[in-house]
C-alpha cells in the first residue's frame, strides 16, 4: 500500500495542508490559529488542523496517516506545547508518527531542500532563519508586540494608524471599507491576523502613488532587510538567501526595494526550491537533516484515545505552583480560565445551531429529547431538564435525562457506572426509544463507554444522535450524526472537567433546550408565557407578563388570569382577541400553543 504523508503549515491567518498518497498530491486550506504560545494555543491549533485535515483524509479515503509534519507559529518558544500538539495529532488524526516544529524551520527546509542557507519568511509575521553546518540563528518571529517589523501585520497596523491620525482619504476610506466606522477599529483589530488583512489596502494605495502608503512599504522593506542581514551573518559569506511567504505577492514596490537592499548588502539571493509545505513533507520523511534538532517527533501506540493523551487531561502551562497560591488568586485564575470557554463555544456555534434545528424539527413532530451523561455532564443534563417544567410547562417525559448510576449519582459519586457501555442503551429501550426521538450524549473526554454505547444504540434505532465533547476526533463524535466539539483545553486543575468543559456543556444544553422550547411556542418574543405560576414570585411574574403583552390594567389582567386558572397564554388571548376562555383555549389548541398565531386576526 502507498505510504501516506500529511504536510501542514499552520499560521495565524491560515492553515494549509497537503496529503501525499504515494505520488498523488491533494491540497486543502482553512482558517489559522493564534500560535502555540497564546492561551489555549495547543487546543486551537489542533482544531484548526482537524478542520482542514479531516475532510482531506475523508475525500482521499485514508483512515490512518503513516507520517505527518506540521510547521506552526510559536513552536520554537513553546516546545512543551509543540510536543503536546504532536502527541494529540498522532492520536486524533490518527498517525503513526507526527513531527512538530516552527513554521520557520519548515520554510527553511522547503526553500533549500534541507541544505544550508538563510530564509526570510514574510507573511502575517516575519522571521529570518540561518541554518547549516551546526549553526542555527533566528531573528524576529517575536510577534507584533515585540517584533515582526515589516510583516503583513506591521504594514497593516501602520496603515491603520495613518488612517486614524491623518485626514488622508485613501487609507482612511480603505479602513472604513474594511472595518466599518473608524471608532470601531480598536475592537475590530484584535490581533495580528486582523491587522494583516489591511496590508493589501496599504499596498494598493502605495501602487496608486499614495505617499504615506509608499513610505510604509519602504520602511517595511528596510526592516525586513535588516532582519535577514542579521540572521545571515551567522553563516559564511556567499551562503544563499531565499525569500518566502505570502507577503512576497503583496507588492512589487516592496519586493523590488527589499531585493535591492539585500543584494547591495552582499547577500546571494536565490529562488526558493519549494514552500513550507514542501519543507514539512521533506521533514516528515527524512531524519538526518540539520533541522532534526529543532523538531519534536511523537508516535502514539495504535490503542486509540488513551486517556492521558486527551487535551482535557493535559496540565495547563504555568500552574505548577498552583497549590502555593493564595485562595483569592486561585479564584481569579479559575474565573479567567472559565471566560476562555466562550471562545471555544463561539467556534462550535455552527454545529450547535445545526443540532438545535434538527432537534426542534423532531420535537415539533412529537419526538422526545434524551440526554446521556456520567458524572458532571449527566448532573448538568438533569438540572437542565428539571428547569424546563417550571419555566416552560414542559410536560413530563418530553425531555428525559439519563444519568449513569441513576438518580443516586446526583448527590453521590458513581463514576464506575460510566464504564457500562450497555447501560444507556438499556435505559433508552426502557423508555421505548423511537426513530423520531433525539439522543444527546455529553462527555468531556468523548470516550465515556456509557455515552458512546448509548449513542451507537440510539443511532442503530434510527434516532437523531448528537455528541457534545471537549476533545477532537473522539469516539462519541464519531458515533453521532452531529458532533459538537467545544475544545476548552486543559483545566486549571488537570482533568477536573467540571470546570471549563462543564461550563461549556451547561451552555450547550441551555442553547439546545431553550431553542427547542422557543420552537414549541413556549415564548412570546423573549417572554416565558408558558411558566407555571406555583409561588408568589411566579404569580406576580405572570401578572406582569399579561399586562406587558396586552397593555391591560392590573384589575383586568388579574381577572383574566383568574379565569384562565393562572395561565398566561389563554389570559393574553382572551384580552387581545376579546374572546372568552373556551375560544381562547380552542385557538391555542389549533395553533399548537403558539401565542402569536393564536392572537392573530
Amino acid at each position: 500500500m502507498a505510504e501516506t504523508v500529511l504536510a501542514l503549515d499552520l499560521g495565524k491567518t491560515g492553515c494549509r495542508a497537503v496529503l501525499w498518497v504515494g505520488e498523488k498530491r491533494t491540497d486543502a486550506d482553512g482558517a489559522g490559529a493564534p500560535g502555540l504560545a497564546a492561551p489555549g494555543g495547543v487546543t486551537l491549533a489542533q482544531a484548526a488542523v482537524l478542520a482542514v485535515a479531516r475532510p482531506l483524509l475523508r475525500e482521499a479515503g485514508v483512515a490512518r496517516v503513516d507520517r505527518a509534519c506540521i510547521g506552526v507559529a510559536g513552536a520554537r518558544t513553546a516546545l512543551e506545547a509543540a510536543a503536546q500538539l504532536a502527541e494529540h495529532l498522532a492520536e486524533v488524526l490518527p498517525a503513526d508518527e507526527v513531527a512538530a516544529t516552527s513554521d520557520a524551520i519548515t520554510s527553511h527546509a522547503g526553500a533549500f531542500g534541507g541544505e544550508a542557507g538563510t530564509v526570510l519568511a514574510i507573511g502575517t509575521g516575519s522571521v529570518a532563519l540561518a541554518l547549516g553546518d551546526g549553526v542555527m540563528h533566528q531573528m524576529d518571529g517575536w510577534g507584533v508586540l515585540l517584533g515582526d517589523e515589516g510583516s503583513g501585520a506591521w504594514i497593516g497596523l501602520r496603515g491603520l494608524r495613518a488612517a486614524l491620525q491623518r485626514p488622508e482619504t485613501a487609507l482612511r476610506g480603505a479602513a472604513e471599507r474594511a472595518f466599518g466606522p473608524l471608532a470601531r477599529l480598536p475592537a475590530a483589530v484584535d490581533g495580528a491576523a486582523a491587522a494583516s488583512r489591511f496590508a493589501p489596502e496599504v499596498a494598493r494605495a502605495a501602487e496608486s502613488g499614495n505617499p504615506v502608503a509608499g513610505t510604509i512599504l519602504r520602511e517595511a522593506a528596510e526592516h525586513l532587510a535588516a532582519t535577514a542581514r542579521s540572521a545571515a551573518s551567522a553563516l559564511p559569506p556567499g551562503a544563499p538567501c531565499a525569500i518566502v511567504g505570502g507577503l512576497t505577492r503583496l507588492s512589487t514596490l516592496l519586493m523590488d526595494r527589499l531585493e535591492d537592499l539585500l543584494t547591495s548588502a552582499g547577500l546571494v539571493l536565490v529562488p526558493p526550491r519549494g514552500t513550507a509545505l514542501d519543507g514539512a513533507h521533506l521533514l516528515a520523511l527524512c531524519t538526518g537533516l540539520p533541522h532534526e534538532a529543532h523538531l519534536v517527533r511523537r508516535a502514539v501506540p495504535q490503542a486509540s484515545h488513551a486517556l492521558d493523551q486527551l487535551a482535557t487531561e493535559s496540565v495547563r502551562p504555568g500552574l505548577d505552583d498552583l497549590d502555593l497560591r493564595r485562595p483569592g488568586e486561585v479564584a481569579r485564575l479559575v474565573v479567567e480560565a472559565e471566560i476562555e470557554a466562550r471562545a471555544a463555544l463561539a467556534r462550535a456555534v455552527p454545529e450547535i445551531a445545526a443540532a438545535a434545528d434538527a432537534i426542534a424539527a423532531r420535537m415539533r413532530a412529537g419526538g422526545r429529547l434524551f440526554t446521556l451523561g456520567a458524572g458532571t455532564p449527566g448532573r448538568l443534563a438533569v438540572l437542565d431538564a428539571a428547569e424546563l417544567g417550571p419555566t416552560y410547562s414542559a410536560p413530563d417525559g418530553l425531555v428525559i435525562p439519563l444519568l449513569a448510576g441513576g438518580n443516586a449519582a446526583l448527590v453521590r459519586g458513581a463514576e464506575g457506572a460510566e464504564d457500562d457501555a450497555g447501560a444507556a442503551g438499556a435505559a433508552l429501550d426502557a423508555h421505548d426509544l423511537a426513530p423520531g426521538d433525539t439522543v444527546v450524549g455529553i462527555a468531556a473526554s468523548g470516550r465515556t463507554p456509557y455515552v458512546v454505547g448509548g449513542l451507537r444504540h440510539a443511532r442503530a434505532r434510527g434516532a437523531l444522535t448528537v455528541a457534545v465533547v471537549s476533545n477532537p476526533g473522539s469516539p462519541a463524535a464519531a458515533a453521532a450524526e452531529i458532533g459538537i466539539e467545544v475544545l476548552t483545553g486543559p483545566e486549571p486543575v488537570a482533568g477536573s472537567t467540571r470546570m471549563l468543559a462543564g461550563t461549556a456543556q451547561k451552555i450547550v444544553l441551555n442553547a439546545l433546550s431553550t431553542s427547542a422550547m422557543v420552537a414549541l411556542g413556549k415564548t412570546y418574543g423573549s417572554r416565558m408565557v408558558d411558566l407555571r405560576a406555583t409561588n408568589e414570585k411566579l404569580r406576580l411574574r405572570a401578572l406582569r407578563l399579561v399586562r406587558e403583552i396586552t397593555g391591560a390594567g392590573a384589575a383586568e389582567a388579574e381577572s383574566a388570569l383568574s379565569e384562565a386558572s393562572g395561565r398566561v397564554k389563554p389570559a393574553v388571548v382572551m384580552l387581545l382577541a376579546r374572546v372568552d376562555k373556551v375560544e381562547a383555549e380552542r385557538r391555542l389548541a389549533q395553533t399548537g400553543g403558539r401565542l402569536r398565531e393564536a392572537v392573530a386576526p
